[in-house]
């Protein structure tokens, strides 16, 4: 019997475990595309989109801060640098968890008549895909690309969103290179 338990107490953790792992971030790029040329750029966001202005200008002001820290100069207005940062953000609300609780009795007879209750929970929560796509103005060709499937911690105030916009970025960008 204890062995028993033992079992199952190791199948609990184990998909507690798998639960919690999620997708890695996704980085490419194209190694022929003379990115040492660069060093000034632009930001756009896709029309397809579906977060809110607030959000929007984190993402953009993590954007262009991190790549002016990387060495580059930000161009604003209309015009377009030597390169854009184009991002697009979806928001998918209520994801299941891969993990559920369930709680049961067992059953019971009484003259022939059975029963039995039972109940599950499977927590839901929002993800968000980010993804950035740096591009060629003129040619309109992609060179350098990241994505990733996130969880938000915590969203309870601006200064927790601007955080983990500022963070997600810094994560998705970490391997474009610096200017040199």
């Amino acid at each position: 019997m204890q062995f028993f338990k033992r079992i199952i107490l190791l199948q609990c953790f184990l998909c507690l475990v798998l639960s919690c792992s999620g997708p890695k971030k996704s980085v490419d790029f194209d190694p022929n595309f003379p990115m040492a040329t660069l060093s000034t750029f632009s930001i756009a966001e896709s029309s397809g989109a579906n977060i809110d202005p607030l959000n929007s200008q984190r993402i953009h002001e993590a954007i262009q801060n991190y790549l002016v820290k990387k060495g580059y100069t930000f161009v604003n207005g209309n015009k377009e640098g030597d390169f854009v940062a184009h991002y697009n953000v979806t928001v998918y609300k209520d994801v299941p968890s891969n993990f559920s609780i369930g709680i049961g009795l067992g059953g019971f007879s009484v003259g022939g008549i059975g029963g039995g209750i039972g109940t599950s929970v499977t927590p839901t929560t929002d993800k968000l895909h980010i993804r950035i796509d740096m591009y060629d103005p003129e040619t309109k060709k992609v060179f350098w690309s990241a994505s990733e499937i996130k969880t938000p911690s915590s969203f309870d105030t601006p200064e927790a969103r601007t955080e983990f916009f500022t963070q997600a970025i810094a994560e998705l960008l970490a391997k474009f290179p610096k200017r040199p």
